[in-house]
This record gives C-alpha cells, structure tokens and sequence, in this order.
C-alpha cells in the first residue's frame, strides 16, 4: 500500500534502519509472501548490512494445541504476533479510544486500557496512588504501535502460555505495564527478569541475585542459570549472607520493587502558527503521526503529503532553500518531470500534485491536489480533484473523478462520473457511470 508513491513498508523499513536496527523479521500473509520478498529483494538487496527475514503466518491456528507443541521452542513466539494481521469481521473507521495513565514527572506508563472495555466506574489500587502521586489518566491519546522492547523481554513472554497471551498490543504491553508497579505480579516474575540480568552488561550481578533472592518460590521458570564468570562459591556465600538479617529472615521475605519502568514517549504536534491578515501561510505543516490502518486515517495521511508539496513549492517559489521540513514521510520522491511525450504540454498538473513515473497524462486533463502512482494512463480531457490513484490505474477520456482511492488495474471508463468512493483492485466503471459513495471491488457494481 503506498502512501505518497512509496510503499509503506518502505516508509517503516527506512525508519528502522535510520535508527541503527540492521536485522528484521517480518510476518506476512501466505498470499502475499511471494510479491513482498520479490520487493525486498528489488530495494534493499544491494544493502549487505541489512538482514532481512521474511516469515509467513497461517490463519485458523488452533489455540487450544498450544500445549501439544511445546516441542516447537522459540518459534511459538511467533504466534503471538498473529492479532496484528488476522482478517477482522469488520473495519473500523475510527481509532480505538483508550485509557492511559502516565506518571507526568518521569514518563512512565502505567496502564493502557480500551475504553470499551471499561464500566462506568473505574478504580485505581491505592499502591498505585501512593507509588506514582503524579498519576495522570487520559483519554486523549492514541496508540502508534510502536513498541520498543529489551532483547531480555523475550525470557519473560516465553513463560506465558500461548492461549493465554495471543495479543502482544492487548495483552503483552498491559500485562508488563502492571508489572512494573504491580507487587505481587512482579515478583512472580523475577526469576525470569533476574535470568535476564543476569546476562545484561547494565546490571550488576549483586544486583540480579537480590531480585532472584526476593522472588517467589513457586515460579514458572525452575531452571538455575549458570554463575557468570569470576564470581566463585564463596562469594555467592557471602553475598547471601549479607543479606540475611539479624532475625535470621532472608531477604526474600522482604518485599522491594522490581528495577524495571515501562516508560511512554508522547507525541504532541505543534499547534501551527496563524498567519497575519493577507498573509498566506508557507511554512510546512508540523510533524505528526497518523495510523494508515483505516479508510479515513489513509485518506488523512495523503492529505497531509499533498499539503507538504504545497508547502515545499510555496517555500521554493520564496527562495527559501530552509522551507522544507523534515517528516516521517520526507522519504516521498519529488515530482519527477518525466519524458516529454509522457505528459501533454496542455495538461493541467497542481504543484501539488504527483505523478509517478511512467504515468501518461493526455491533453488537456486537469490533476489537482492529486496522487498518480506509476504507469497509469490518463485520458484525454480527464479531470481529478482530490485522487489516490494506485499503480497501473486507467482513466479514459472526459472522465470526472473527486475525492476517490483507486488500486491497482481499475479502470474508469470514458466520460465516467466519479465520487467519494474507493474502488478496489481490477473493477471497471463502465463509460458514463455516475457513481457517488460506493465501496466496490472487481465483479461488484454500483
């Protein structure tokens, strides 16, 4: 799916690899394994520094033989991402409302609940009261999915059964969320976490054995990890020793927080500046982050690359080289020129418009505030308002189209009126159609 002529895996892959991650996995589809790997391979093959995993998932995994397939090992991990790519019932055209609560000194994030899944009357622990006094509940943020986990956090989700944890977004993150702050929940956890630290080169090993000391004895995980290297018997010894205190209670009996925070980075765009009486504003928008999951989140996000290339030939027409500002879509390509023979010298394109490469626009057609993906064919006379059109798109002569996504292979027949609709892969509007409002696919009609 692209946004902006780019794919949108582009988009994210580019993101990552920006912020020095080199080694990826990807969960797809079955059906769509063969086009996305042939893509990789067409733009990042030539990067040996990059390692790139393509896995598919199948759909109707029973849950239930979890248990049966203990043998599988690490790759049971793997299941738990399935909640992002399962097929809904239904779409949803608005973002899922939710419950955060934040602590506003030190960013750490403290629940994440739907609000759909709440009664009218909420309670909040007293422990959590008196352990976060800056305790700040919201409903106005929204969740960008995009999740930021130590390697160590694998441990602890290996020590949940599979039917017991099929969501890492609804299930994983409240889960380790509670217990940072949570005591009882925590401490059930600690001799995975202390295995974890135990191999971190952040924590000290006096510090990993006192949280293993206070764990609870009925833990998931039994299995003793190995002393790390230069630290002997009698030290070990020692170290227990030190702990025990003079009424000859161990340190296990005493109950203290698990030194671990799951922390939020909130986003807040910057309101934009209002521009003086008879003054137009030219500076780019601020920037922000939008979910591309929905119709009117996909919609809103090339809205927003169009207003950009508004923004972006306002700020060159000024000659300020400094006018364009850097977005998390600033990978788009700019407007190519294309072969002369490509585009009518009578065709009417909008500076903010794009057209992809290979495109051919006939005389006299009229784009504006549009996006024209690669080797589409624009007919004669043909006028677009406010178009996503993706690759490989025909519209024939005199056809009107406004406020419409077009995937790839429809076509728009001759003198066609199109309206606030989205058309699917392969449909045809037949020649001198009007259709307004309509969410059709290929052998649908209006």
């Amino acid at each position: 799916m692209p946004v902006g002529n780019v794919p949108i895996v582009n988009i994210v892959l580019d993101w990552v690899f920006d912020a020095g991650l080199t080694d990826v996995l990807i969960l797809v589809p079955p059906e769509s394994e063969a086009a996305i790997s042939e893509h990789l391979q067409l733009e990042y093959s030539s990067n040996n520094k990059l390692h790139i995993t393509l896995k598919n998932y199948t759909d109707g995994e029973d849950d239930e033989d979890e248990e049966d397939n203990e043998k599988i090992g690490t790759a049971r991990l793997l299941k738990q991402f399935r909640s992002y790519i399962k097929p809904t019932e239904s779409v949803k055209d608005s973002e899922e409302k939710l419950l955060v609560a934040t602590d506003k000194e030190t960013d750490e994030l403290l629940l994440i609940e739907p609000l759909e899944t709440l009664e009218e009357d909420f309670s909040v622990r007293m422990s959590l009261l008196e352990s976060h006094p800056s305790l700040s509940l919201s409903t106005r943020l929204l969740d960008a999915h995009v999740y930021v986990f130590r390697r160590t956090v694998l441990d602890l989700l290996a020590t949940r059964r599979g039917r017991d944890l099929s969501s890492v977004r609804e299930q994983f993150v409240p889960w380790l969320v509670k217990g940072a702050w949570q005591e009882g929940l925590g401490h059930r956890w600690a001799p995975s976490e202390c295995r974890a630290l135990l191999r971190s080169t952040a924590t000290s090993y006096k510090q990993a054995r006192a949280i293993e000391e206070l764990s609870a004895p009925s833990s998931v995980l039994s299995d003793h990890t190995p002393l790390p290297s230069g630290i002997t018997d009698g030290e070990e010894l020692a170290d227990f020793k030190a702990n025990v205190t003079r009424g000859g209670k161990s340190a296990r009996r005493r109950r203290e927080p698990i030194p671990f925070t799951c922390r939020v980075i909130i986003h807040r765009p910057e309101v934009p500046e209002v521009p003086e009486k008879g003054k137009k504003s030219t500076a780019p928008e601020p920037e922000y982050i939008i979910r591309a999951n929905s119709l009117p989140g996909y919609w809103e996000v090339n809205r927003r690359v169009v207003r950009n290339l508004a923004a972006q030939h306002a700020a060159a027409q000024a000659g300020n080289s400094k006018g364009v500002h850097s977005t998390p879509l600033s990978h788009q390509p700019q407007q190519p020129s294309g072969p002369a023979d490509e585009i009518s010298a009578s065709a009417q394109i909008s500076p903010d418009s794009l057209v992809g490469e290979g495109s051919r626009v006939g005389d006299r057609a009229s784009i504006k505030k549009c996006i024209v993906g690669r080797h589409c064919n624009i007919g004669r006379g043909a006028k677009l308002t406010n178009c996503v059109l993706w690759d490989w798109v025909t519209v024939e002569e005199n056809a009107r189209l406004e406020n419409v996504i077009l995937c790839p292979h429809v076509r728009i027949g001759e003198k066609a009126n199109i309206k606030d609709c989205e058309f699917g892969p392969g449909f045809e509007a037949k020649p001198g159609d009007t259709i307004k409002g309509e969410r059709l696919i290929a052998g649908q009609e209006a």
